[in-house]
């Protein structure tokens, strides 16, 4: 008997009691998946009490599996799931709570189809109310780069290997490299990191070709629904192991990674913190973890430290040292990130 080709892609949305949300990114999602016919929609609801069954019924189409856990196995399990139930060459982790703007997969799919890539990520922009309205374009007005250097795609994607919205894995490539003897983690051990879609990005990194980069920000992101995690736990403690699992024979690539977190990633998110009052990803024990973790680094206390400890108008003016700092360094290591297209 025959069976069905294997989609090109597999859209994999976990959810869990957001039908609201699901149904906001569904009514954007669905009509762009009509011309291609080759795109599998995967949703994954992880016990949901909610109206969540219903919203995934009602946009359902021949494209579209639904896959019901009888009860909440966790976020992660959830993502692991949706890893091992997907049937495409590639796999795309959609967050619920976040909009592929259209046409963003009538641009993937062109690139998917025409050439063979390790790693696609889809840059994006914040979001708080209206997506539309809210819109923000590339600075530089760039299409794509296409990029061979893993050091450069590092440097470009830098924290953005946690978002799991942004990043479009080769799935066929990963599996090929595990038949091939590379050795890489089962993603079942990293539940309970709240970083388990590391376990399938990474190791992409280790034999790398080459990846895409798409620069009009295909993916608007919605602001103010974080996991509520611990902030310097999950990405300063976690992150520094993982990255060096995921990686152990490129431990450059780990750094690179690490040393942006702290440089630029994680004063961002503080100053937000602290501007905002907001305490859901614990403030005050940041430092402590935090200089732990990479207390040994001088870019934390460079970079991190003051931005925690200043009074706050100090602190913007730190913030913003460092990012012009930042974009200086950028442009003098990743050759031709001005153009348009490579």
């Amino acid at each position: 008997m025959p069976t069905d080709p294997q989609p090109i892609l597999t859209i994999a949305i976990p959810t869990y009691n957001r039908a609201d949300l699901l149904e906001s990114l569904l009514a954007v999602l669905t009509p762009q998946l009509a011309a291609h016919a080759d795109v599998e929609l995967l949703i994954l609801d992880n016990g949901s009490t909610d109206n969540t069954p219903a919203v995934a019924a009602l946009y359902a189409t021949p494209q579209t599996r639904i896959h019901r856990h009888p009860e909440n196995i966790g976020s992660d399990a959830n993502f692991i799931s949706a890893f091992q139930q997907a049937r495409g060459r590639y796999f795309w982790l959609c967050g619920d709570d976040d909009i592929p703007v259209p046409p963003a997969v009538d641009n993937l799919m062109h690139h998917l189809r025409t050439r063979e890539l390790d790693l696609v990520y889809l840059t994006s922009y914040g979001f708080r109310e209206n997506w539309v309205t809210e819109r923000q374009e590339d600075p530089f007005q760039r299409s794509f780069h296409t990029i061979t250097d893993p050091r450069h795609l590092t440097i470009v994607v830098n924290m953005m290997f946690t978002f799991i919205s942004g990043m479009v894995i080769n799935r066929n490539r990963l599996l090929a490299l595990q038949d091939e003897g590379l050795r890489i983690e089962d993603p079942s051990a990293f539940l309970g990191t709240n970083l388990t879609q590391l376990s399938w990005t990474l190791p992409l990194l280790r034999r790398h070709r080459q990846s895409l980069v798409l620069w009009n920000r295909p993916i608007a992101a919605r602001q103010g629904h974080n996991g509520g995690y611990a902030l310097a736990q999950v990405f300063g403690e976690r992150l520094v192991e993982l990255t060096q699992r995921c990686l152990p024979d490129r431990l450059d690539l780990a750094r690179l990674i690490t040393n942006f977190a702290i440089r630029r990633w994680f004063p961002s998110i503080i100053y937000d913190i602290r501007a905002t009052g907001n305490q859901t990803f614990e403030l005050d024990k940041a430092h402590a973890t935090l200089s732990r973790v990479f207390g040994g680094n001088p870019r934390y206390w460079l970079f991190t430290y003051p931005v925690l400890v200043l009074p706050l108008p100090l602190a913007r003016v730190w913030l913003r040292a460092g990012e012009a700092f930042s974009k200086l360094l950028y442009m003098a290591t990743v050759p031709g990130f001005w153009r348009k297209e490579i």
